[in-house]
């Protein structure tokens, strides 16, 4: 049965293909036939044999011809090429700078082989930067298949203050057409906010060291309350602090800590809070309390971070003249070039040379207020009577000049043009916000005081000193 199917089947096909073969009546109603018999086939093995209805002699076909052309097809590779020459790809890749690093291994890490970029870094002056490597920098390097260089990028400051902005700054070798050019660069970074926690177990440091604080915000954390604790001699274990602070990174990577927004530290079962506040219409920014009240003290204590004083206020003999005189001021001994910092904000009354003071600067301070700084080696660039100058700015550099025998500061405070001792005056405070600013610093602090007591419900009053991230 099956035989005579398929013999059927091939009759059919041979009529219906074979030039002037004469075709019978209906066409279509065969073909149908033919494939429901194959597929009965295929379906049920079983099944009885499908007749074949033969073709009418009066309904003839058209003559066909079979016509049999190769199609080219496209060669895949060449393809690729093609593709990869129009758009072509760009390996970036990164590597830290370690320690005894030379520019040589870090190419040889990076996948370069550029012999061009090579001897650019070698013989441009130019290029020079790209052997002062810093451990712990970055340089990246963005080369093609080949391993020849695009770009090549070295992050040699990765956290720059430039008009208000903190940005990254780079040294890049880059491929023009017209060669290859050195020149430096520099990417904003984006800002974040985090928030953390920290418990003293034996130092300040130690806390934040093991709460992943960076030091910078530790010494901020020592500054902005070293009027309310003594942070060497105050500090007990169990101590615990909460602080939120800003960030900055490139491309994902940590550039460096920022300023500290708000912070509470708990010292002694006492709780010590500040919070920056910097949205007062022509005034500079500073830390208050959560209640409004100003932290900072018009004078700093000195006009120098790290010294020793070498002569009190007191009637001394005068080393210089041999005869005894009253000493209006107090001595800071310091190498010569140390920087000497404004104590107050205030205006520059005078600058330049005195009889016995040498180089010397006087700056005139609310109120009935002045200091002197003499003996300096070098004032600050561009000084001039007149300015401005903003508590704790340079003004100038230790020194010995005029009647001296030897380096240091010679540094007065006076009220109403009185001299007094500048170690036991008592120093005026900073004014509190007046009631407009006050509302204005609620409205600004309230989403920083929220952030606070939310970590603060976090860690509990022994929380585990985890740091817990937020933008």
């Amino acid at each position: 049965m099956l035989s005579r199917i398929a013999h059927a089947v091939r009759t059919a096909i041979t009529r219906i293909t074979s030039p002037g073969t004469t075709a019978q009546p209906t066409v279509a109603p065969i073909k149908k036939r033919i494939l429901i018999g194959v597929g009965a086939v295929g379906v049920f093995a079983t099944a009885a044999a499908i007749g074949v209805a033969p073709l009418s002699p009066d309904d003839a076909l058209p003559p066909t011809t079979r016509v049999t052309q190769a199609l080219l097809l496209p060669d895949l590779a060449d393809q690729v090429l093609r593709d990869e020459a129009a758009a072509p790809a760009d390996f970036i890749r990164e590597e830290r700078v370690q320690r005894g690093d030379s520019i040589a291994s870090l190419l040889n890490r990076l996948g370069v082989d550029d012999p061009e970029v090579e001897k650019f870094l070698r013989t441009s002056p130019e290029a020079k930067g790209f052997y002062q490597l810093v451990p712990g920098r970055t340089i990246q390097a963005s080369t093609d298949v080949l391993g020849q260089v695009r770009w090549l990028r070295y992050l040699h400051t990765p956290g720059a203050d430039v008009d208000g902005k903190v940005v990254s700054k780079m040294l890049q070798v880059a491929r023009t057409d017209a060669g290859l050019n050195a020149s430096e660069v520099q990417f904003d970074t984006d800002r974040q906010v985090r928030m953390a926690h920290g418990e003293i177990l034996s130092s300040l440091f130690g806390a934040t060291d093991a709460a992943d604080i960076p030091d910078s915000v530790a010494t901020q954390i020592a500054e902005i309350l070293s009027g309310e604790i003594d942070f060497h001699r105050d500090l007990r274990r169990g101590d615990h602090f909460n602080v939120v602070y800003e960030t900055y990174t490139h491309q994902g990577n940590y550039v460096r800590a920022g300023k500290v927004l708000a912070l509470e530290f708990v010292n002694k079962g006492e709780s010590h809070e500040a919070i920056w506040f910097d949205q007062q219409p022509g005034a500079t920014g500073g830390y208050y309390t959560f209640a409004g009240k100003s932290l900072r003290k018009a004078f700093l204590r000195s006009p120098m971070e790290f010294t020793r004083v070498t002569s009190g206020f007191s009637r001394r003999f005068h080393p210089i003249l041999k005869t005894w005189r009253e000493h209006k001021g107090v001595d800071y001994g310091a190498p010569t070039g140390t920087p000497i910092r404004s104590t107050a904000d205030g205006v520059v009354d005078f600058v330049g040379t005195q009889n016995g003071y040498g180089n010397v600067v006087v700056l005139r301070h609310s109120g009935q207020y002045s200091t002197l700084y003499g003996h300096m080696s070098a004032f600050a660039p561009g000084l001039k009577k007149g300015q401005r100058v903003q508590q704790g700015e340079f003004i100038g550099k230790v020194g010995s000049t005029g009647w001296a025998t030897g380096p240091h500061l010679h540094y007065e405070f006076k009220i109403a043009g009185n001299a007094v001792d500048p170690l036991t005056v008592a120093l005026p405070g900073a004014p509190d916000l007046s009631a407009k600013s006050l509302a204005l610093f609620r409205s600004y602090t309230d989403p920083l005081h929220h952030q606070m007591e939310l970590l603060a419900k976090l860690n509990g009053p022994t929380g585990p000193g985890l740091p817990v991230a937020a933008k």
